[in-house]
């Protein structure tokens, strides 16, 4: 229900506090009707596991000895008093924080060792992707200098610039490639504690660098009533927005318009891109973001290694904002929200 980056990793404290208030609650009603001190440790341990699983060890250490209070005040006779004054109170302790450790530690290590899962998961992707979507426009690249080097004298000088605008076009996809390998492989490893140098930025400014790096006519930008300056690292807030603004131009048909828009809220700027292609499928669309994952079927273009878009996701949260699809009848409408709090 909850990801790992979600709910409960922002409100460990909070979360820990509610399981401890529900299992002491639950424990002392199932003392008043079964009259079993055993159902209740049980209860009250569970408790215990269940934060060792989701929060920090120190307040899964705390849940335990809370709990193990819990146990001694209310079922411990005499009832209603705090007494460690003998060997079952002292023991019920120890087993209470031998059971917090023991799940910490284990929860811990299967952590640790789904990030090595997951990194090796990227490393084996990217192998994949160097070896196919790398190629295709490095060997082009190769072919049209060759080509160029091998009969020179025999081509003229429109067949040269020719050749010499595809092997620049293939280069620069050559780069985006790269680029999007470093930044997954980077997000991959620091997430949410990625180094951000930030400066007030407009928004209008990567908008134009955006589309003049891609030189697509068919994208155009509506007209907008808002004053879309941020504070961000402008450079990857840039290749966040080339990502979707180039995956909109190739999933569009020939001729076809990418539009691009902006609103905003009281919290966010809203930048909306807009294209007429085939769209994704509603069960589909959480998929999109996933790093290597591709299955948007391309009109006479390469559908690429279907980084840009997990890319595009990972620096917009980043800086604290979202991308979702928006529901609409045709095509594909993606929202980017960033929020204004930093602005200045």
């Amino acid at each position: 229900m909850f990801s790992e980056n979600g709910f409960i990793a922002k409100n460990e404290y909070l979360v820990s506090l509610l399981v401890l208030l529900l299992t002491s609650a639950f424990a002392v009603i199932l003392d008043s009707l079964l009259h079993s001190a055993i159902s209740v440790l049980l209860v009250l341990q569970l408790g215990v596991v269940v934060v060792s699983l989701i929060a920090k060890r120190w307040m899964a250490l705390g849940v335990a000895i809370a709990s193990s209070l819990v146990f001694n005040f209310f079922i411990t006779e005499p009832r209603y008093t705090l007494h460690m004054n003998n060997t079952e109170d002292v023991v019920n302790l120890v087993v209470f924080i031998a059971v917090a450790l023991a799940t910490s530690y284990l929860s811990s290590y299967i952590k640790e060792q789904k990030q090595l899962l997951l990194v090796a998961n990227v490393r084996s992707n990217i192998l994949l992707s160097v070896s196919h979507d790398l190629r295709t426009p490095l060997a082009a690249v190769m072919g049209a200098l060759e080509t160029l080097e091998t009969y020179r004298d025999k081509l003229d000088q429109d067949e040269q610039n020719e050749l010499l605008g595809s092997a620049r076009s293939e280069s620069h996809r050559l780069f985006r490639y790269i680029e999007n390998i470093l930044q997954a492989t980077k997000l991959q490893h620091q997430g949410d504690e990625l180094s951000l140098f930030k400066q007030p930025t407009s928004i209008d400014v990567l908008i134009d660098n955006v589309i003049l790096r891609l030189g697509a006519p068919c994208v155009s930008r509506m007209p907008q009533n808002v004053s879309p300056i941020l504070t961000i690292q402008a450079a990857l807030i840039e290749q966040a927005l080339f990502n979707l603004i180039e995956n909109a131009v190739t999933f569009s048909p020939d001729g076809e318009r990418v539009e691009i828009s902006f609103g905003e809220t009281q919290q966010a700027l809203l930048i909306f891109i807009q294209d007429n292609g085939p769209g994704i499928p509603v069960a589909r669309q959480k998929e999109v973001f996933s790093a290597f994952s591709s299955f948007r079927q391309s009109v006479s273009k390469d559908g690429g290694s279907g980084l840009g878009l997990s890319v595009a996701r990972g620096i917009i949260r980043a800086h604290g904002g979202d991308i979702r699809i928006l529901p609409t009848t045709q095509g594909c409408t993606m929202e980017v929200s960033l929020p204004k709090e930093e602005a200045h």
